[in-house]
């Protein structure tokens, strides 16, 4: 596997992680993030679990039903994969 692609799939897997505890300390089912996001359940679920990388656009979506920034969960993320690496 090239650098780029362990690279961003090692993302992937982080934002995902990131995600999905965001939610739980927002104490929140996957059924109500989707609803105040406006995206479906099974598409917050495909996310949590590294089937489905969000767009930006549900990246934004799912920060906003969150009361977060796009750009916090996107910096954690990248220190999650970061620390992952070493």
């Amino acid at each position: 596997m090239d650098p780029v692609t362990r690279d961003t799939n090692a993302f992937v897997e982080a934002l995902a992680s990131v995600l999905k505890t965001a939610r739980e300390e927002a104490q929140i089912s996957q059924t109500e993030l989707a609803a105040r996001a406006g995206l479906s359940q099974p598409h917050i679920g495909y996310i949590e679990s590294e089937k489905r990388a969000p767009t930006v656009e549900s990246l934004k979506r799912i920060a906003i039903a969150l009361g977060v920034s796009a750009t916090d969960l996107v910096g954690k993320a990248e220190a999650l994969a970061a620390s992952k690496r070493k």
